[in-house]
């Protein structure tokens, strides 16, 4: 009788010591493909972002054939040609960007998204890469309504969900009808089509809705970013190695990215 225990009492600690076993060799086996040598061997990472914001990323179509194209783009390739991989992108609406990054749908953001101390806490983030301006959009006929903010102050207004540019709207004029959608150009759809007052935007994506929209155009009324400006976003616990390596591309191409963005801006049709 006590032999039948103890054999089952064993028979249950060598179960256990293997699937400890087999869990500490999952886990060493997932810590090494975050690693830049991981990565590598990986090959290919996805990489998540909205490309529906010229000129930072956006659809072109081509000789019948659709790339996503843009100043962003130009740092992404960049980047990936220094960690040594390929990427694919996977194009979603702005405010799923971070909940794919947290399920492992996507391995990074480049997004012009703002590290902020919320988004902080679910997502590891790189230098900034750059830092722009905000401007208010609004319908030709109505530029001369708005001089300064207060012109502003209880109208219907649009911004992108989850941006820069809601926080702001919400602290600025805290008593405006803020509408969220999640692309720009629905932004000047609905300005267009007067759904809205104004919506606000970063102003080179201001410049080209207003190119885009006859209706629209510039306001004088302008916003400092509060944010630390735009980085790359990360997976919680990235490889220091990995950050380390992207940090070191965008210091040696952030004096490129405003003429990036210039060009891109340029050749948006």
């Amino acid at each position: 009788m006590k032999s039948r225990v103890w054999k089952k009492i064993a028979g249950i600690g060598l179960v256990g010591a293997l699937a400890f076993s087999l869990t500490a060799c999952q886990s060493t086996s997932a810590s090494a493909k975050k690693d830049l040598k991981g990565l590598k061997e990986k090959g290919t990472i996805t990489v998540g972002m909205m490309a529906a914001t010229p000129p930072y990323e956006y659809h072109l179509v081509e000789n019948g054939k659709d790339k996503i194209v843009g100043s962003d783009i130009k740092l992404l390739d960049k980047v990936t040609k220094d960690l040594g991989v390929k990427y694919e992108i996977k194009d979603m609406d702005f405010d799923g960007l971070l909940v794919a990054l947290q399920s492992g749908k996507i391995d990074m953001i480049i997004s012009a998204i703002s590290p902020t101390e919320e988004r902080e806490k679910n997502a590891d983030f790189t230098n900034v890469y750059y830092k722009g301006r905000n401007v208010m959009l609004v319908r030709k006929e109505d530029v001369n309504k708005y001089k300064t903010g207060q012109d502003f102050a209880d109208k219907k207004l649009a911004t992108i969900k989850t941006s820069v540019q809601e926080t702001i709207v919400e602290k600025e004029l805290p008593n405006a009808q803020l509408k969220l959608l999640g692309k720009s150009t629905d932004l000047a759809l609905d300005l267009a089509a007067n759904k809205v007052d104004g919506v606000l935007v970063d102003i080179p994506t201001a410049i080209l809705l207003s190119r885009g929209n006859p209706k629209i155009t510039l306001s004088k009324v302008y916003y400092e970013d509060p944010s630390v400006g735009a980085a790359i976003a990360m997976p919680n616990g990235t490889d220091k190695e990995v950050m380390a390596q992207i940090n070191k591309t965008i210091a040696k191409y952030k004096p490129e990215y405003e003429q990036w963005l210039k060009d891109a801006t340029k050749n948006v049709k």
